[in-house]
């Protein structure tokens, strides 16, 4: 670690979310990078510094502002851009299943605004709308960084049509940004997109192979799988979602997981365990909405964080 206070540092577009859920439940609220850095701070309880590097719209920036407003959360490589910023229409069919038109981007990242990551001890690259930053310039800060970066997929995956509609489509340079990260993180839809129609344990071959250090794959209420190179061999992990909340707030639920592992991992804990608490929290994240549930995280998800941190006697 860099300093006293280990740094995080959180590529990615914040949103403006409206959802509507498949019980007819609707909520307005912020989206995207929001429930990463949330759950960072959440965890780090100000022990941990979080570096949001983003471009938000003059319409949203003061309200993001306010809401990172929380100890922990480092605002200097916030910018504040002209026009709209991002505005998400999610409507789910199920729990799973949904329909997302984007109105509004803001521009992406250029590199010297990612700059401000390259002393942080760990980076978590989230494509929360799949412009965020370039293949060329995540390639150009990769050369230069020497911590561990982790990327969520995410809408790399998701096409923008005429009208904003999001559909799916598989990136024609994804190995590129696959070879760009020591973990990558997908859901099971995106590894299908990207892999095809194969089992999840062969589309984890071929990641690492590129790569890698580690794949993670979100698969919803089934829980997760993961596999990794240790030593000379690749450890796989498959986890049940220890809570099946009904109804389901999927919403931020990948998210969760990423930002709880990468906390893990920063702070040391093995990977099988990091896993299994990414896991746990994100599951105990499915049953509570609207977002500012995220801001009592390390109490509903107390029992979780004791089996990595127990209190202390």
């Amino acid at each position: 670690m860099t300093g006293a206070v280990p740094t995080i540092a959180v590529f990615g577009t914040y949103n403006r979310d409206t959802t509507t859920y498949a019980d007819g439940t609707r909520t307005e609220q912020l989206g995207g990078l929001v429930y990463t850095v949330l759950t960072l701070a959440a965890l780090g309880a100000g022990a941990v510094r979080v570096l949001p590097v983003a471009n938000v719209g003059a319409d949203l920036w003061e309200h993001v502002c306010a809401a990172l407003a929380i100890p922990g959360v480092d605002l200097a490589a916030l910018q504040r851009v002209p026009g709209p910023n991002n505005h998400v229409h999610l409507t789910y069919r199920d729990a799973a299943e949904r329909e997302e038109i984007l109105i509004g981007r803001v521009r992406p990242l250029a590199l010297e605004q990612c700059a401000a990551g390259l002393g942080a001890d760990a980076v978590l690259v989230n494509l929360t709308s799949g412009c965020d930053l370039e293949l060329g310039t995540l390639q150009a800060f990769r050369a230069r960084y020497r911590g561990s970066l982790q990327l969520d997929v995410h809408s790399l995956t998701l096409a923008i049509g005429p009208s904003g509609a999001r559909y799916p489509q598989c990136p024609e340079r994804w190995r590129e940004w696959v070879g760009a990260a020591d973990w990558l993180q997908l859901n099971e839809t995106e590894a299908q997109l990207l892999g095809g129609p194969r089992p999840v344990e062969v589309f984890a071959a071929e990641v690492l192979a590129l790569g890698p250090r580690g794949i993670l794959v979100t698969l919803g209420a089934r829980g997760s799988f993961a596999a990794w190179r240790d030593g000379a061999g690749i450890r796989r992990l498959r986890l049940p979602a220890p809570h099946q909340p009904q109804p389901a707030y999927p919403t931020g639920c990948g998210d969760v997981f990423g930002a709880t592992f990468a906390y893990a991992a920063l702070r040391g804990v093995p990977v099988e365990r990091a896993v299994e608490l990414g896991t746990e929290v994100a599951s105990l994240k499915a049953g509570r909405e609207p977002l500012a549930a995220l801001g009592a995280l390390r109490t509903w998800a107390a029992r979780a964080l004791e089996k990595c941190w127990p209190p202390a006697a």
